[in-house]
């Protein structure tokens, strides 16, 4: 005689009463940090950048320094920081050339182009206050007076959302491998599609981040050293001005497909040309082989050996190509951080999420790339420990 047994249907209907309450407090804040998010989407982007160009050179540091906080905080002094250094002393270059363009101009003339008239300087204490009673009862003052307040805020809040981006970063130096085993433990299981497609997210940020910095910066010291040599060789008193501008301007046009460094070459042989033209016309053919050098053999050689082991060859080129293009026409200036980041977690997602998804009855997908820089790391240096955080790829099923 066979008993009938309870069903445990309403024990589930119960324990998911039960934890209602829980569940709805838990999409709350999911939208808090959705909301949180999206209003700082551009710095927390650029955080993770700056934390995947820095998180190499972080895992080398740790067995030097002996700790996970110390070599984070010398990979951000030593990496990120500078990057920011850097584009100051651009600006406060460009802000000294300005002043010494305006230092010869005589200050009356500067007062006479101005919008409202001051008769003369004034010179006594009287005149002064007289002045400036005058100077803040004038509409296009106090509209000067709103610019400048304005752009200082700009600038402040510029700086500071820049130090919550590298302090980001600082956090997942640090951070990062207790959070993955986290999520591998308490959230999903470490044979779970969930980490596995993570763990390919991971890798591909890595090369694509990573990899392109690295390259830029092989771009700038090569074609630095390289506009050098045609200096040395340049006939008559034909040269290149500003070899170091030109040379980093050269590997951050790298970002720009197809025609990025070749808008680089053309205007410094449009200068070569126009030094040839005014001094002796029979030098043109010095830009003219400068040109055919750097777009031929140079280029060649970027294309063949920097980029595919600097950068990896997780991704095809064109892919990697259209998330630079579209990427700032569609987000703005973060988009040049953001397009490969969606493009590398779609690939992923249509590698391999998809194919599961279409045939369940099939197992997971084993995909195959080319060699990645830690491989090229570890084939040129002979170092089988040079990969320095695979424990990411190495806890990535199938």
């Amino acid at each position: 005689m066979s008993v009938d047994r309870p069903s445990s249907n309403p024990v589930r209907v119960l324990l998911a009463r039960k934890h209602l309450a829980w569940w709805i407090l838990g999409v709350v804040f999911l939208g808090v940090v959705a909301y949180v998010g999206y209003a700082y989407l551009p710095w927390i982007v650029f955080g993770l950048f700056a934390y995947y160009v820095a998180r190499p050179v972080s895992r080398r540091l740790e067995p030097r320094v002996g700790s996970t906080g110390l070599a984070a905080l010398a990979t951000i002094l030593l990496i990120v920081v500078p990057f920011v250094v850097f584009f100051t002393a651009f600006l406060l270059v460009a802000l000294g050339q300005f002043v010494d363009a305006v230092s010869g101009v005589p200050v009356q003339v500067i007062l006479d182009q101005l919008p409202f008239r001051i008769p003369a300087l004034p010179d006594t204490p009287e005149e002064v206050y007289e002045t400036v009673i005058v100077l803040v009862q004038e509409p296009s003052v106090q509209s000067a007076v709103g610019a400048v307040t304005g752009t200082i805020g700009l600038v402040g809040s510029v700086l500071y959302n820049l130090f919550l981006s590298i302090l980001l970063a600082f956090f997942l130096l640090v951070n990062d491998r207790r959070l993955a085993d986290w999520f591998s433990t308490e959230i999903f299981d470490e044979e779970s599609l969930a980490t596995g497609y993570f763990c390919r997210v991971d890798a591909g940020l890595k090369s694509v981040y990573f990899g392109y910095t690295m390259t830029i910066f092989a771009i700038v010291i090569l074609s630095t050293v390289i506009y050098t040599a045609f200096n040395a060789f340049a006939p008559g008193t034909l040269a290149i001005p500003s070899l170091v501008l030109f040379g980093v301007v050269t590997g951050v046009f790298t970002l720009v497909p197809l025609v990025g460094r070749s808008i680089v070459y053309l205007f410094i042989a449009v200068v070569l040309g126009i030094q040839a033209v005014s001094t002796d016309p029979a030098l043109l053919w010095y830009p003219i082989a400068f040109l055919l050098v750097m777009t031929i053999a140079f280029d060649n050689v970027v294309r063949t050996y920097i980029r595919p082991y600097l950068s990896g060859r997780m991704f095809a080129t064109a892919l990697v190509m259209f998330a630079y293009l579209l990427g700032p026409a569609l987000f703005g200036w973060y988009g040049i951080f953001l397009g490969p980041l969606l493009l590398v977690a779609i690939v992923a997602f249509m590698q391999y999420i998809l194919p599961i998804l279409a045939h369940p009855e099939r197992e997971r997908v084993t995909l195959a790339s080319g060699p990645t820089l830690d491989e090229y790391v570890q084939r040129t240096t002979g170092d089988p420990g040079a990969s320095p955080d695979s424990d990411s790829e190495d806890r990535s099923p199938g």
